[in-house]
C-alpha cells in the first residue's frame, strides 16, 4: 500500500547499523556493505553522519553507491553516538610504539589517553585498540547549520582561526569564553558563519568546508590541479612517466676548470671543489635506485639540475623558470638551505612533492604541506630518544653535565632541550646532576643496584670532562656491579686516550640519523653493485642518495605524485637510513622522526638497540 500511495520503500530507510570496524591510519572506520534498497542518505542518517563525509571517506566509488560495495564510515563520536560532545579517534598500537609517543602523534597527554583506557596506565600492547579523546565541543548542537565546529591545530592561534573562518573576535569569544583563559590543541572552538564565510563560496564548498579539517581542503585544492589523482585509486601504468628532479650542487664548469688545471700541475691544483666526491656520490646512489625502478618495468625519467654554489639566487631562478621543472612529480634537493626555500616556494605552488636531504629549516615546514624534510631536527631526535627510554621497564634516568656557566651555547640548548622532553614523559624520572656541583659522591648517591642506569652526558667535545666520567664509572662498575648505559655523542670515538675497550664496557650509545649494517644482505649487495658500476666505496653520501630516491619512487609508484594524503603510518627501513615522516602542522610539510640508538656490542661493533 506504501508503494502504491507514492510513499516509497520503508525499508530503505531501516539501516541496521554494523558494529565491524578497521583503524585506518589509526582514526575508527565502521564497514557497511550496502543492502538492496538502502540509500546512501539513509545509511548517512543511520550513522548520524553526512553524505558528503562518506562520499570524502570512499571517493573511489566517484558518488555512485551500488548495492552490494563496502563503505568505510569514520566512526567520531558526532556519528557514533548522536551528538556526544566527545570526539574520538581509534588508534591500534603497532611495534614499538609508546604511549608518549602515540599522546604526541595526536596532540593529547598520556593522562587524556588513559582516561578513556585505564589499563593503559600499567603498559600498552602490540594489536590493542585505544580510544583517543580528540576534541571536546560544547553547545550549540553539533548540526547546527549557522555554526563551524573547528578542531584546533597545532601552532594554531585564535588569530589565524577568526581569519580562516572571517570571524570577529568579539563572537570569538561570545561562543567561546574559555580559551579567554585555556586555549590548546585539541579544543574544540564554535564559530559562528558570519556573513563574509559565504562570500565567493558556492553552497557545495560551504558544505565541503563544514565537514573537514584543514588538511582535507589541503587535498580538495590538489584535486583543482589537472593531473590529480586520488592516492587510494592509483594504478600505475607503463604509459606512465614517473618525473624525478635531482637538485645538486655539482659545480660541472668549476671543476671541468679545476680538472684541466690539474692536469697541467696536479703539485698546484686541486682536482675538484670542495665536497664534490661526497655530492657525486649521493647522485651515484640516485642512479642505481632509478635503475632498480627501470628494471622492474617502471618507466622513470631523473632530469639533474646543478645548483652550482649555495646561495646563488639567479641560477635558482633560472631552474625555477624551466618549464619541464611543472612537470616533476618529485623533486630531491637542493642540498643548500639558501637554496631549499626557493624551490621550496616552487614546490608549494605547482604541488610537487619536495624532499630536503639534509637541510634544516623547520620554518619552511610550517605552511608548505608538500615539503619534506629527511633530516630530523636536534629536538625531534631527542624526543625519539627519549620514547625510547621510556619503553624500558627498569630504566633509571641521569642526565649528567658540568655547570652550565662551562657549557657552549649549543650544548646548553641540547642539555635544556634533554630536561625539557625527558620531564614531560610520565613513566620518566629524571635525575639532573651538575657534575661540577657534588662530583663522585652525588652521581653515585643518583645510581641504582636493581635498574639499569642510563646515564645522558650532553657534553660533546670536552675530552677532560668526558675521560674522568669513562674512568670513574669504569671502575665503579667493576667494583660494584651497577648496570650502565653511556649514552653519549659519536665524536667521543676520536678522542685519543679513551679506549673502546671502556666504552664496550660502559654499553656505550649514541644517536645516530643513519647506520649501515654490514651484516645486511642488501648492504653487502649494493656495495658491490655501486663497486662494478662507479669503480670506488659508496660511504654515507652515496647510501643516502639510493635510500632517498628508492623510498620517495617507491611512494610515488604505489600511490600516485600525491602518495602523502595516503601516510603509510609506519616506519620503512632503507639500506642505511629509516623514514617516518609526520606533519608538523594542519597546513605544513613532513618531518622524518626516525634515528637510530646505536651500542657498542660485545664483539665491539656498532649494533641497533631494539
Amino acid at each position: 500500500m506504501a508503494l502504491a500511495c507514492g510513499i516509497g520503500p520503508l525499508y530503505a530507510q531501516n539501516v541496521v547499523k554494523t558494529e565491524t570496524f578497521i583503524s585506518v591510519n589509526g582514526i575508527k572506520m565502521y564497514l557497511h556493505k550496502i543492502r538492496s534498497g538502502e540509500t546512501i542518505e539513509a545509511i548517512a542518517k543511520a550513522y548520524n553522519t553526512t553524505v558528503q563525509i562518506i562520499s570524502m571517506h570512499n571517493q573511489q566509488y566517484n558518488g555512485k553507491f551500488p548495492e552490494g560495495i563496502m563503505l568505510k564510515i569514520p566512526a567520531t563520536a558526532d556519528n557514533a553516538t548522536g551528538g556526544s560532545s566527545q570526539e574520538f579517534a581509534y588508534h591500534q598500537v603497532e611495534k614499538k610504539q609508546s604511549l608518549y609517543g602515540i599522546a604526541r602523534k595526536y596532540g593529547v597527554s598520556e593522562d587524556d589517553i588513559i582516561r578513556y583506557n585505564p589499563k593503559a596506565k600499567s603498559g600498552i600492547n602490540v594489536g590493542e585498540v585505544l580510544k583517543i579523546p580528540v576534541g571536546n565541543v560544547q553547545d550549540p548542537d553539533r548540526h547546527d547549520p549557522n555554526f563551524v565546529f573547528h578542531t584546533v591545530k597545532q601552532n594554531e592561534s585564535v588569530n589565524s582561526i577568526c581569519t580562516l573562518y572571517k570571524v570577529d573576535l568579539n563572537d570569538f569569544y561570545k561562543y567561546n569564553p574559555k580559551s579567554k583563559t585555556s586555549f590548546k590543541e585539541g579544543d574544540v572552538v564554535v564559530l559562528p558563519k558570519s556573513e563574509s564565510f559565504y562570500d565567493g563560496q558556492s553552497d557545495e564548498n560551504v558544505a565541503e568546508q563544514d565537514n573537514i579539517d584543514n588538511a582535507d581542503l589541503i587535498r580538495l585544492e590538489a584535486a583543482k590541479s589537472p593531473d590529480y589523482t586520488s592516492c587510494e585509486t592509483y594504478h600505475y601504468s607503463k604509459s606512465k612517466t614517473i618525473r624525478v628532479a635531482l637538485m645538486l650542487p655539482l659545480n660541472l664548469t668549476k671543476n671541468e676548470s679545476l680538472i684541466n688545471a690539474y692536469i697541467n700541475d696536479p703539485n698546484k691544483n686541486n682536482l675538484s671543489a670542495k665536497n664534490t666526491e661526497s655530492i657525486f656520490e649521493f647522485y651515484e646512489g640516485a642512479l642505481m635506485s632509478i635503475r632498480e625502478f627501470q628494471l622492474k618495468g617502471y618507466n622513470v625519467q631523473l632530469d639533474v639540475y646543478d645548483t652550482e654554489r649555495s646561495g646563488n639566487a639567479a641560477k635558482m631562478d633560472m631552474i625555477c623558470e624551466d618549464p619541464e621543472l611543472k612537470k616533476a612529480d618529485l623533486i630531491i634537493g637542493p642540498l643548500y638551505t639558501e637554496n631549499v626555500t626557493r624551490v621550496a616556494k616552487f614546490a608549494n605552488e605547482n604541488h610537487i612533492a619536495m624532499v630536503s636531504p639534509f637541510a634544516i629549516k623547520n620554518e619552511l615546514l610550517k605552511d608548505n604541506p608538500y615539503l619534506f624534510q629527511f633530516t630530523p631536527s636536534a629536538n625531534t631526535s631527542i624526543e625519539e630518544t627519549a620514547e625510547f627510554f621510556s619503553r624500558m621497564t627498569d630504566c633509571n634516568l641521569i642526565l649528567l653535565h658540568s655547570a652550565e656557566s662551562k657549557l657552549k651555547p649549543a650544548e646548553i640548548t641540547l642539555l635544556r632541550n634533554y630536561r625539557n622532553i625527558i620531564n614531560s614523559i610520565n613513566n620518566l624520572a629524571l635525575k639532573d646532576i651538575d657534575f661540577d656541583n657534588g662530583g663522585t659522591n652525588v652521581l653515585k648517591t643518583a645510581l641504582n643496584l636493581i635498574e639499569t642506569n642510563v646515564i645522558v652526558v650532553t657534553s660533546s667535545d670536552d675530552e677532560v670532562f668526558i675521560s674522568k666520567i669513562i674512568n670513574y664509572l669504569t671502575n665503579l662498575q667493576k667494583n660494584e656491579k651497577y648496570k650502565i648505559v653511556l649514552l653519549g655523542s659519536q665524536s667521543w670515538e676520536k678522542i685519543n686516550n679513551i679506549d673502546v675497550e671502556f666504552l664496550q664496557s660502559m654499553n656505550f650509545s649514541y644517536r645516530s640519523a643513519n647506520f649501515i649494517n654490514y651484516d645486511n644482505p642488501k648492504v653487502r649487495n649494493f656495495v658491490s653493485d655501486f663497486r662494478d658500476k662507479f669503480n670506488g666505496e659508496p660511504a654515507i653520501y652515496g647510501f643516502a642518495g639510493y635510500d632517498i630516491c628508492n623510498y620517495f619512487v617507491d611512494q610515488i609508484a604505489k600511490k600516485g605524485k600525491y602518495f602523502h594524503f595516503c601516510p603509510d603510518g609506519s616506519t620503512t627501513n632503507g639500506l642505511a637510513y629509516k623514514f617516518d615522516f609526520q606533519k608538523v602542522s594542519p597546513l605544513g610539510g613532513y618531518e622524518n622522526h626516525t634515528n637510530f640508538v646505536l651500542q657498542y656490542s660485545e664483539r665491539f661493533t656498532l649494533e641497533e638497540v631494539e
